[in-house]
């Protein structure tokens, strides 16, 4: 019964895009609630997902097919971003190495989102990659060699940049386990990067200071896993060194 009926609203959604959009503001939450809680279903409830993206705007919704359809060749990932402002998530710092590039980030404005992506992993066979993650995730479908764009931009010594991150990690070695020159930054000083996002910290921080985190050492876990990324040609990094 279960299947029929979200084959019947999937139909539906090809048939009228539009009614379909009113319908999913209205009742896309109950979508995502099956999404986490029925395995057996969870690929056919992903279909009527819709999500807005980068290069689409804020007005116009996207399934996660229509992404897979657009994206580059030989691209395996599905990438997005969390922020609880569409505008916001354009400007933020994640978002420098993409400039005018034609690959697509999808942005969540609910954490609910991040958690069924961060839960299931994958849709189709492409993983789900925050773009607050490791950068070498994403380098390779953007095509350039950040690398050597890094070293040219640093506006510190190449003798100076190992002691100075060395010590940019004992100073704050409670909420990074690592320091490294950015190879994605071009405007931004610095941003934290790791397998969980910035709000998702930020809400866990929360949940902590209100003694409702089941297990506080997820924090300890999340900071180890976080890497500081500065910008070496940045006023502000080298005016610290």
């Amino acid at each position: 019964m279960t299947r029929r009926v979200i084959k019947m609203i999937d139909d539906e959604a090809k048939r009228d895009p539009e009614a379909y959009k009113k319908w999913y503001n209205d009742f896309g939450q109950f979508i995502k609630e099956g999404i986490a809680v029925d395995q057996d279903n969870k690929d056919p409830l992903f279909r009527l997902l819709r999500v807005n993206s980068r290069l689409h705007g804020s007005k116009k919704l996207l399934s996660l097919d229509d992404y897979i359809e657009n994206m580059k060749d030989g691209q395996e990932k599905i990438y997005f971003l969390v922020n609880n402002q569409f505008d916001m998530a354009l400007k933020s710092p994640y978002m420098e190495p993409f400039g005018d590039s034609d690959l697509d980030v999808i942005i969540l404005t609910n954490n609910v989102d991040e958690i069924l992506f961060q839960q299931t992993g994958e849709y189709k066979g492409k993983k789900f990659i925050s773009i607050e993650s490791a950068f070498d995730e994403i380098q390779k479908d953007l095509g350039n060699k950040p690398e050597m764009e890094a070293l040219e931009r640093s506006r510190i010594p190449e003798n100076d940049i190992s002691p100075f991150c060395i010590w940019l990690k004992e100073e704050l070695k409670d909420s990074v386990g690592k320091v490294a020159i950015s190879k994605r930054l071009k405007d931004t000083p610095a941003i934290v990067s790791g397998n969980m996002s910035s709000s998702m910290r930020i809400m866990m921080q929360m949940m902590e200071s209100h003694g409702q985190l089941n297990d506080p050492s997820q924090l300890d876990k999340a900071s180890k896993d976080q890497t500081l990324e500065i910008n070496a040609a940045h006023p502000i990094v080298v005016n610290l060194n």
